[in-house]
C-alpha cells in the first residue's frame, strides 16, 4: 500500500525546493506529510492606471482583496522513505493557488509551485524536476522573508529571482553541511532538438550559518531558446527585453550577495543583487530619455534595460512573542542602452502579530517612488504617476 501511496504522488509532480521546500525538512522515518498556507488579504492601493480616451495616463484609487502578500497560498505533499544503508528517497509537490478567487496560480500548472523527487546520503542531496535555484534560499537575507510579494515588484519584477522562480527539467544537488557551509549547484535542461544551450539555466550558491550570523551568494543564468525568444527551461518573471540575441544567447544573468544577524529579539539583513541583460539594445534613434510614450523601454526588463543594482535593508523586532515590528528598504539603479539611469525606490512597514503557532494577522504599508524610469507599482501598474502607496491587511494560517 505504501509503494501504491507513493507512486500516485510521484506522478502528479510539483512543489519549491528552495527556502519553502527545504526549510520543511523530511524526517528520516517513511511517511507522507500533507501541509499548506491560505493568505488572503484586504488592499488599498492608490494611483492604480485607469486610463480612458479622455485622459490616457488618468489614474484611480483600487479597493481589493488579493493574494500571496505575505506568502503564497499553497497545498503540498511531501514524502520519504529510508532506504537503509543511511540513503533516503523522497519527494515533493506542491499546488500555488490563488486564496481570494481559488484559481490555480503558476500559470494554472496543477503543481507549479514544485515537483520533485530525490536522493539524499551522506554526500548530500540530488533533485529532478521543476524547482527554485539558490537565490531562493537566501530570502532570509531581503524583504522577501518578511513582507512577500510587496517587494516583488522593486526587485526588478522578481528579474533577481529573490521570490523565487522555477527552473523546469531540472537537476540541483545540495551538498551536506561542512561546518556550517552548505553548497549547491543547478542546471535546466532546455530540451531544445540541435541545441543544448538552448533554452539552458544553470545556478550555483553557497551559504554559512554560524548561530547568530548567516551569510551567502548565489549566481543564476538563462539561454533564449530561439530569437528574441524565451521559453526555455526558466520561469524569469517577465520576458528578457532581448531583440539582438539568437538562439542559446545568455539573456539575464543575476547574482545576489546578503546576510542577516540576529541579535535578541532583533534580526538586521541585507543584500546586494544585480540583474544583467547582456541583449539589451537602445529604444530608438530618438528616444535617449524618458518620457511618458516609451513604451517597452526604460521599465524593469525593458528592451533598453542592460543592468540594475538593488540594494536591500531591513529589521524585524520581537517586541513580545507574539508581537514583531517590521521595516525595509529597497532602493534601485537601473541602467538603460543610450540614455541616462533610472532609479526606483520603496520603503515598507509592517506588524505582524501571531494569534498561534500557525495563525498570524499582519498590516503592511508601503511607498514606491522612480525618477528617469516607469514606475512598476505595487501588485499594480501605477499609470503616469511616479509614486504609489499601498495599505494591505491579512491573514495567514499554515497547516
Amino acid at each position: 500500500m505504501k509503494k501504491i501511496v507513493l507512486a500516485i504522488s510521484l506522478s502528479a509532480a510539483g512543489l519549491s525546493v528552495a527556502a519553502g521546500a527545504h526549510a520543511q525538512t523530511a524526517t528520516t522515518s517513511s511517511g507522507v506529510t500533507i501541509y499548506g498556507i491560505i493568505n488572503p488579504s484586504l488592499t488599498y492601493t492608490d494611483k492604480v492606471a485607469n486610463a480612458n480616451a479622455a485622459n490616457p495616463t488618468g489614474t484611480g484609487s483600487r479597493l481589493s482583496m488579493d493574494t500571496a502578500v505575505a506568502q503564497g497560498s499553497r497545498i503540498g505533499f511531501k514524502g520519504v522513505e529510508d532506504l537503509g544503508g543511511g540513503l533516503t528517497a523522497l519527494f515533493t509537490i506542491e499546488n500555488g493557488f490563488n486564496a481570494d478567487t481559488g484559481q490555480a496560480a503558476q500559470g494554472g500548472l496543477l503543481f507549479g509551485r514544485t515537483a520533485i523527487v530525490g536522493l539524499s546520503g551522506s554526500k548530500g542531496t540530488v533533485y529532478l524536476g521543476r524547482q527554485k535555484d539558490y537565490i531562493d534560499d537566501l530570502s532570509a537575507y531581503n524583504g522577501a522573508l518578511d513582507f512577500g510579494s510587496l517587494v516583488n515588484n522593486i526587485h526588478a519584477l522578481n528579474l533577481d529571482r529573490s521570490q523565487g522562480s522555477r527552473v523546469n527539467n531540472s537537476i540541483r544537488y545540495n551538498s551536506p553541511v561542512m561546518g556550517g557551509v552548505t553548497l549547491s549547484a543547478l542546471y535546466g535542461f532546455g530540451e531544445q532538438a540541435g541545441s543544448t544551450g538552448a533554452g539552458q539555466s544553470f545556478g550555483i550558491g553557497g551559504s554559512y550559518n554560524n548561530g547568530p550570523l548567516s551569510v551567502g551568494a548565489a549566481y543564476f543564468q538563462n539561454k533564449l531558446t530561439a530569437n528574441n525568444t524565451f521559453t526555455g527551461s526558466s520561469d524569469s518573471g517577465v520576458a528578457p527585453g532581448a531583440i539582438t540575441g539568437g538562439i542559446a544567447s545568455t539573456s539575464l544573468k543575476t547574482f545576489l550577495l546578503g546576510g542577516s544577524y540576529k541579535l535578541g529579539d532583533l534580526r538586521m539583513y541585507g543584500s546586494f543583487s544585480q540583474v544583467k541583460q547582456p541583449l539589451a539594445v537602445a529604444a530608438g534613434t530618438a528616444m535617449t530619455g524618458f518620457t511618458a510614450g516609451s513604451g517597452a523601454a526604460f521599465t524593469f526588463g525593458g528592451v533598453n534595460n542592460s543592468k540594475v543594482n538593488i540594494v536591500d535593508l531591513g529589521v524585524n523586532y520581537s517586541i513580545t512573542p507574539t508581537t514583531q515590528l517590521l521595516a525595509n528598504f529597497v532602493t534601485t539603479r537601473s541602467k538603460f542602452v543610450g540614455a541616462n539611469d533610472g532609479k526606483a525606490s520603496q520603503l515598507s512597514l509592517g506588524v505582524d502579530y501571531f494569534l498561534s503557532k500557525r495563525t498570524d494577522v499582519y498590516l503592511f504599508y508601503a511607498n514606491i517612488r522612480s525618477s528617469d524610469m516607469f514606475n512598476p507599482g505595487l501588485y499594480v501598474a501605477p499609470g503616469s504617476s511616479n509614486t504609489q502607496n499601498v495599505l494591505t491587511a491579512g491573514i495567514r494560517h499554515k497547516f
